[in-house]
């Protein structure tokens, strides 16, 4: 409630309020509206990428390098466009991403950094991601979720960079 009450007091200054980690924001929309209901305030945080489409971005780049975006499995589900939405964003600066077709990383949250767990953590992400991340450069990996590239970072000892780092660097 405290936050939910934070949020609506920055939505009143009138300036977008923009997210990144897609588990966050969806939860700001669909867990505080279901656990605070009329109470959860009138605040709107979107995700990076539905901020970006937004905008009229400069084609700045022509790379032939192709990025692979690892998609966080809740927002794939929340939101089955994000992947398609990212491409469109990157063919608009001139780079190319493929999506990459993976399941949960394992780490589901807090669930995988507890001891207890780090079986079936690493048992999820050798069922989709290892195989995927093994046939990619480091540097062609992008995952939207902060859990996604930690855990990517935990196995693989290469923290992924988050797709709006990339653009960052070329814009």
């Amino acid at each position: 409630k405290n936050t939910a009450d934070f949020l609506t007091q920055v939505s009143s200054l009138g300036i977008d309020m923009v997210g990144v980690d897609p588990a966050l924001v969806l939860c700001y929309r669909d867990e505080y509206s279901k656990a605070l209901g009329k109470d959860r305030g009138e605040f709107n945080v979107q995700l990076v990428h539905e901020w970006l489409k937004s905008l009229n971005l400069p084609k700045v780049a022509n790379d032939d390098q192709t990025y692979a975006l690892f998609g966080h499995c809740s927002e794939k589900t929340a939101l089955p466009t994000s992947e398609k939405e990212w491409q469109l964003i990157f063919n608009q600066v001139g780079l190319n991403l493929k999506s990459i077709p993976v399941g949960c990383c394992g780490m589901a949250g807090t669930f995988g950094h507890e001891a207890s767990h780090m079986d079936e953590s690493r048992g999820l992400y050798q069922l989709s991601w290892e195989q995927a991340v093994k046939q990619l450069a480091p540097e062609q990996i992008l995952a939207t979720g902060y859990s996604c590239r930690s855990q990517v970072a935990r196995f693989e000892n290469n923290k992924p960079r988050h797709p709006l780092q990339v653009l960052a660097e070329v814009i």
